[in-house]
């Protein structure tokens, strides 16, 4: 991380004040390690595993003949 002395003035003066760095920052900052987490407020960090039960809606065996291809004969 190589920060210059004006843009440690500047973190130092956002940090000061309370208010968040700009987005500039997080990359000067912290390592790029491609990582992203949600996070909200009331977020847990339990694990649940639900087994649901899977059906087949429908089985296509043959396509189906539209109007036209009836007619036809097809």
């Amino acid at each position: 991380m190589k920060l210059t002395d004006n843009e440690i003035r500047d973190v130092n003066r956002y940090l000061e004040k309370g208010k968040p760095l700009p987005e500039k920052y997080r990359f000067l900052l912290f390592e790029d390690k491609r990582e992203v987490e949600l996070v909200w407020n009331g977020k847990t960090s339990e694990v649940c595993n639900v087994v649901l039960p899977f059906q087949v809606i429908e089985q296509v065996d043959e396509p189906r003949l539209d109007g036209l291809d009836r007619l036809l004969g097809r």
